[in-house]
């Protein structure tokens, strides 16, 4: 199993999960074409990561996660999960606000949770790296 550090458990309250707030979330189309229309893009065999800087006050995140990725819904969840708890870990204070859409591969699904997080981590530094710099 994962430490508590990998899994966003740090960040629990008194229910002991980490919640993701709907000020977090990418929900309308319109903030999504946002996104797709001048994307800072960071891209590798595991994921797609379109960013640009968020004009509300904190970063956000979007997911398209389709059937092409995982026919099953339980495979399609699980990227789902470890795409929100890595961004929770990652732009949780103090970064630059950003819009994030992270669309993954095909061969995500066959990856495991640690080596999924790990391809986050390279892609939240470069978008760190992209606009701080």
């Amino acid at each position: 199993m994962m430490s508590g550090a990998v899994t966003g458990e740090q960040n629990a309250g008194s229910t002991g999960k980490a919640t993701f707030t709907s000020k977090q979330k990418l929900t309308k189309a319109i903030e999504f074409t946002r996104v797709f229309n001048k994307p800072f893009i960071s891209s590798d065999g595991c994921f797609k990561v379109l960013a640009r800087t968020s004009e509300c006050g904190n970063s956000r995140l979007g997911m398209a996660v389709s059937r092409q990725v995982d026919k099953h819904a339980v495979g399609r969840n699980r990227i789902k999960r470890v795409v929100r708890e890595s961004f929770q870990l990652n732009y949780s204070a103090n970064r630059v606000n950003l819009d994030v859409v992270v669309l993954p591969r095909r061969e995500s699904a066959s990856m495991c949770n640690e080596k999924l997080f790990q391809s986050l981590k390279r892609h939240w530094s470069r978008l760190e790296n992209q606009f701080e710099g």
